[in-house]
């Protein structure tokens, strides 16, 4: 198997490379619509790379720790599930703790959150040295709350700054979007690769990945005070106020509503895929080739990533239609899983459910860029972060319940169940998209 997807990953790999040559050729990178002079490309460019700076050191921080906390806390002598409680407190975490992080950025500041989410991993990270459950279920909130505050304060502060302070084309959003879809990518290979080269060969074990990853947050930081402005969403409320009101904007709007049920249906059904691509990999392969696999899913999210550019290129493509594809393509995936990805399955079989799962990955990055551009796009600026947040509430529900049902001895030997269960969600999702597309068309933005 691992020549097939060795194959898999180099072809996919020189695609993405002839991909990335044609769109610089064309002068992708630069916003050739601007009717403005040079001095708002510049300006552009310059907010683009203090953005870059600070959130790709972040999420490369993030993506090093992903490869070993399994087995970081196996090492330790934990039970399965010993383990599944401490990921299943991380994502209660950050439902739970999230959603109060939004309205604390909107009113004390996205730079100071950013900050410190540089700060709370660090310590998360460091916890990982101690062998001691409690202190790591302590590590486990940490991480939960890092978490959160990653995917909204960054995202919260560079819309902020591009469209209200420096005023620029809020058309570029999707650009900086790809970018960092495509970046994200990019990263996570590099991640997999120092975290693996660390991991055997530095002599500390699986926990070395966690103090490289703590020297990117402290890098981070350094960047953030260096080279950001502080941004607010409506420092003049309250935070339960703020908490209130960011609810009631999502329920007195459907296109807010609507989007956000995309949002939580489609993130809780790829966290869930994450639990689940490595047994249905592994089941029946010696030695299957884990990280090959998820070198190849990355360049899939980095090609998606590409296809979105592409699209919205174009004067008919929206994002609002890049994300129903995004969608339904996961949808089909899911669909197709749920009939191969059976225990025992043949040689075959197993190379259609990897198409498959690289097929998912590719809709994981055509999506990501789309619903950042609606977010900035339709959410207001005074509670973005906050209303992000609660976004992240019933996905985190979901998958907590999905990881659940996995202990179920029925559930855990055929994973089948769980992606049934997903293409259901999704196709609620694709229903849901289309509204949210009928009811937003012509709507500018708030």
């Amino acid at each position: 198997m691992e020549s097939v997807v060795l194959g898999i990953f180099g072809s996919l790999s020189v695609l993405a490379f002839v991909v990335n040559l044609v769109q610089s050729a064309k002068g992708n990178a630069g916003p050739k619509e601007d009717v403005q002079s040079n001095e708002a490309r510049l300006k552009f460019k310059k907010l683009q790379y203090k953005f870059f700076g600070a959130y790709f050191l972040a999420v490369f921080g993030d993506w090093l720790q992903g490869p070993y906390v399994y087995q970081l806390y196996a090492k330790y002598g934990f039970a399965e599930s010993q383990i599944a409680l401490l990921f299943l407190t991380g994502f209660a975490s950050s439902s739970t703790f999230g959603t109060f992080s939004g309205p604390m950025a909107d009113k004390y500041g996205r730079k100071k959150m950013a900050m410190m989410f540089c700060i709370i991993y660090s310590f998360c990270c460091v916890i990982k040295l101690v062998n001691n459950f409690w202190i790591l279920l302590m590590g486990r909130i940490m991480g939960g709350v890092s978490t959160s505050l990653l995917f909204s304060v960054f995202e919260s502060w560079y819309v902020k700054e591009h469209v209200d302070v420096q005023k620029l084309n809020p058309k570029w959003l999707s650009r900086t979007f790809s970018t960092t879809t495509f970046a994200n990518g990019l990263l996570a290979i590099l991640a997999g690769l120092v975290a693996n080269f660390s991991a055997e060969t530095l002599g500390y074990g699986p926990v070395a990945p966690f103090m490289i990853a703590v020297a990117c947050f402290a890098l981070c930081l350094v960047v953030i005070i260096a080279t950001w402005d502080e941004n607010y969403g409506n420092p003049d409320s309250h935070l339960l106020q703020s908490y209130k009101e960011g609810l009631s904007l999502i329920m007195n709007h459907r296109h807010i509503l609507f989007l956000g049920l995309v949002q939580s249906i489609v993130e809780s059904c790829m966290y869930i895929f994450v639990f689940l691509w490595t047994p249905v990999m592994s089941d029946g392969v010696e030695g299957a080739p884990l990280g090959l696999i998820f070198s190849s899913f990355m360049v899939a999210i980095m090609l998606g990533s590409s296809y979105f550019s592409y699209l919205v290129q174009k004067d008919d493509t929206t994002p609002k239609d890049t994300l129903h594809r995004a969608t339904t393509l996961f949808c089909l995936a899911t669909f197709v899983s749920s009939i191969t990805a059976g225990p025992g399955s043949s040689y075959i079989i197993k190379i259609v459910t990897l198409c498959t799962f690289i097929a998912l990955e590719f809709s994981i990055g055509l999506y990501f860029p789309s619903i950042g551009c609606l977010r900035g796009e339709f959410i207001p600026e005074s509670h973005r972060a906050t209303v992000t947040n609660w976004f992240r509430v019933p996905m985190n529900l979901i998958t907590c319940v999905t990881l659940l049902a996995v202990n179920h001895p029925a559930v855990a030997k055929d994973k089948r169940s769980i992606f049934a269960t997903c293409t259901g969600l999704l196709i609620t999702g694709v229903l849901i998209c289309a509204k949210f597309r009928s009811l937003t068309r012509g709507l500018k933005r708030d």
